[in-house]
């Protein structure tokens, strides 16, 4: 069995289950096909984003690299695909977007924890290597090596589903977008953190790897939101009549 394939699609199983789960029934299907072009959309970016992390899969494999059954993704590209498409949605339905983001980033939770566990499998995303004992697991690095290092992988996904599931009930149901920053910061806040722990070889610009710098991007949105949905007040509300 293909135990990669089979945790990224079961998080993408989980996060349409749990878009399903919080609509009404006449509009459970058109939500949960909405969240499969989600998934399209972040697969399609965190391909498109690979070639760009690492052009060399070009060179070696051709056209080749380019098949729908070859391996190579990477998460800023993932993510960004998904806000994409999540914007594309609400035109397309002529809905507000913080209402659309609050619907569809449900599905982010147990993408990202069941992308940190496919990564214990696929030799990404390791933590640094460590002394030999008993307990500390052998993990495969990305030249498929079976080294004594840090369970990156496990502490990152087990943090993730913890704080989730104490935080989630509480976020705020009556605020639109609510949902969605929230999710969003507890993300970019833990993504990062666990990105600073990586042993994994990635590239790097002006002594940060990639992903640092577009965890701090992220960052940045994430306030945005924040200050869009819990500071920021429209006009008509400041301006009195």
């Amino acid at each position: 069995m293909n135990w990669y394939a089979f945790l990224v699609g079961a998080g993408a199983s989980l996060a349409i289950w749990r878009i399903v789960q919080g609509q009404k029934k006449r509009e459970d299907f058109q939500w949960a096909l909405a969240g499969l072009w989600v998934l399209a959309g972040a697969w399609l970016g965190a391909r498109l984003a690979y070639f760009i992390w690492h052009p060399a899969a070009i060179v070696d494999f051709g056209w080749r690299a380019f098949g729908l059954r070859e391996g190579g993704m990477v998460w800023p590209g993932a993510v960004s695909g998904a806000w994409i498409t999540i914007f594309i949605l609400a035109l397309a339905k002529r809905a507000n977007w913080l209402m659309v983001a609050d619907r569809l980033l449900v599905m982010l939770p147990p993408l990202a924890i069941m992308a940190w566990l496919a990564g214990w499998i696929s030799g990404s995303g390791y933590g640094p290597l460590m002394q030999a004992a008993w307990w500390v697991p052998r993990t495969m690095d990305d030249s498929f090596q079976l080294l004594p290092r840090f369970p990156l992988q496990w502490m990152a996904a087990t943090a993730l589903f913890l704080v989730f599931f104490l935080l989630e009930p509480r976020f705020p149901k009556n605020k639109t977008g609510g949902q969605a920053a929230l999710t969003w910061l507890i993300f970019t806040i833990h993504t990062l953190l666990f990105s600073f722990l990586r042993a994994d070889h990635r590239p790097e610009s002006l002594g940060l790897y990639w992903d640092i710098w577009f965890g701090l991007i992220c960052l940045l949105w994430a306030l945005v939101l924040i200050w869009l949905v819990f500071m920021h007040k429209p006009l008509k509300q400041i301006i009195p009549d």
